[in-house]
């Protein structure tokens, strides 16, 4: 069975239209392109040799857009690693790389010497 896109609205089409001749984000202009492309009846397999796209990649992109209409264009960056330090962990560090090295080693002797 062959997948789909499902018919698009005008405004939806010219929405793709400007986002693939004019947008900035790539991960949206590769998107829109390929939305475009099923909206016109091309196969996947046919998609996947003309923008070098994996059949599985296009599948997903096309559920999605189906699911979840033009909001599915936009990247979904998931965030990045947790915070390693709290906040006063950090200014702790931020007050310590702030004293200049020479106070920093006077202090240390005074220490080690009593």
């Amino acid at each position: 069975m062959t997948l789909f896109v499902r018919e698009l609205t005008n405004e939806e089409g010219n929405i793709l239209l400007h986002l693939a001749r004019r947008g900035t984000e790539p991960v949206e202009v590769r998107r829109a392109l390929l939305i475009l492309a099923s909206a016109q009846k091309m196969k996947i397999p046919e998609i996947s040799r003309l923008y070098h796209i994996s059949g599985e990649h296009i599948r997903k992109t096309i559920h999605r857009f189906n699911a979840e209409g033009m909001d599915s264009l936009k990247p979904n960056y998931g965030g990045g690693r947790p915070p390693t330090f709290t906040v006063k962990q950090r200014e702790a560090i931020i007050d310590l790389a702030q004293i200049p090295p020479h106070t920093i080693w006077v202090s240390f002797y005074k220490l080690v010497a009593v």
